[in-house]
């Protein structure tokens, strides 16, 4: 059987605190990037296509909800341990299930609000509905498209993808009451992270997904599945990584042992990166992909070593760098939850209010998310941390006073 090294329920893991914040607030630049990104199939938000947004938003969508996964699975366990399953199940639905509901209902209210404000210096109502295709689409930011305006789990999709993964995991753990599933998956995981090679060895069953599903958006990698009908290949592509996270928990030392490989692994993640950006292009394909035969499977291994090399450095790096507490990371770590949530209500305001003027997207880019950042801080200080929004987000509420003692 592995080691199976359990976090004690009084330590704080700053560094994967980080990279959980730091995974959801790169969407928030992935969101407005996605702006200046040809094609963008996404009702007001096309500007004039740029080069720069477009290596960002590719570069971004590589890792980012990968590294988040891993980063579910592993708090998750934690939380399963630490709790027990009646606790986990209460919590995960008030921090979980609730958001999601109270997201897909409130949130899209707000969203058009700020359209509808952004829209009156010119001339409101009737210039917004200008800038409305016939037919719009309803589509997360990553590109997923559902026809028509039913309603669906837009960029919230995640949300859903955890329950479905947290109910999969209490279901394994119930039915493996010998251990002997976990205790064999303990011996693979320990294989397979015993050294440099971990992220090769995570990228094979990843890049196996993408060659066999038949509709795989090469451009795009993963999917972002805003249907409410589970996808299998976004099953089988984020499971992939809230596994490892979750039996990483159960041996916490393989994951600290990545730490001494992080440089080396984002130097191979930008030199896969750029083999699989070659392949497929910087034009944006929005739905399938012209590589075929030994192509195609190039770019599959490329594209899904880049994502788990940057992957497991970003880890890495956190672990070697922020593992100290920092009251600014964890002021961060705990609102960008929030941040997320409601980020599109600012963005569609300014890309309302922006859209007649003809500035260079880089001068557009800084004023949609150095517009909507305070505000969105603003919001999460006065409106959600000390208050219930507070508690159901981030498990408590933090008092509004700081004690002077605590500052120093």
């Amino acid at each position: 059987m592995g080691t199976d090294i359990t976090v004690q329920p009084t330590e704080r893991l700053h560094a994967l605190d980080a990279v959980r914040a730091f995974a959801l607030l790169l969407g928030i630049l992935l969101h407005a990037a996605a702006c200046f990104v040809e094609g963008v199939p996404i009702p007001l938000w096309p500007e004039r296509p740029a080069l720069v947004p477009t290596l960002l938003y590719w570069g971004i969508h590589v890792f980012r909800m990968s590294a988040f996964f891993l980063m579910a699975g592993f708090f998750g366990r934690l939380l399963l341990e630490r709790r027990g399953t009646r606790a986990f199940t209460r919590d995960r639905a008030l921090r979980i299930a609730l958001p999601l509901v109270l997201a897909l209902v409130v949130l899209p209210l707000f969203s058009g609000l700020a359209a509808v404000l952004g829209a009156l210096p010119h001339g409101g109502i009737a210039y917004l509905e200008g800038l409305l295709p016939p037919s719009p689409l309803d589509i997360a930011p990553e590109g997923e498209a559902v026809a028509g305006r039913g309603l669906n789990l837009s960029i919230y999709w995640f949300l859903y993808y955890l329950l479905i993964f947290y109910a999969l995991a209490l279901a394994a753990r119930a039915l493996d009451r010998g251990g002997r599933i976990a205790s064999g998956a303990d011996r693979a995981v320990a294989l397979v992270m015993a050294g440099p090679w971990a992220p090769a060895l995570v990228a094979l069953p990843v890049a196996v997904a993408f060659l066999l599903h038949d509709g795989w958006n090469q451009w795009l990698g993963l999917p972002a599945p805003i249907a409410f009908t589970p996808d299998p290949f976004a099953v089988a592509g984020y499971g992939v990584p809230f596994a490892l996270g979750w039996f990483l928990h159960r041996q916490v030392a393989l994951l600290f042992g990545i730490q001494r490989y992080w440089l080396g692994y984002l130097f191979a993640a930008g030199a896969l990166a750029a083999v699989a950006l070659g392949l497929i292009g910087v034009t944006p394909i929005w739905s399938g992909g012209p590589l075929e035969g030994v192509r195609l499977v190039a770019y599959a291994l490329a594209y899904a070593m880049a994502m788990w090399f940057a992957v497991l450095g970003l880890v890495g790096a956190a672990l070697r760098f922020l593992s100290r507490p920092s009251p600014a990371i964890r002021y961060l770590s705990d609102a960008s939850y929030w941040l997320y949530l409601t980020h599109l209500i600012p963005l569609v305001f300014f890309v309302v209010l922006m859209k007649p003027y003809d500035w260079h997207w880089s001068v557009k880019l800084a004023v949609m998310l150095g517009g909507s950042l305070p505000l969105l801080l603003l919001s999460y200080r006065y409106l959600v941390r000390s208050s219930f929004l507070g508690a159901m987000l981030n498990g408590r509420r933090h008092p509004r006073a700081i004690r002077r003692d605590a500052v120093a």
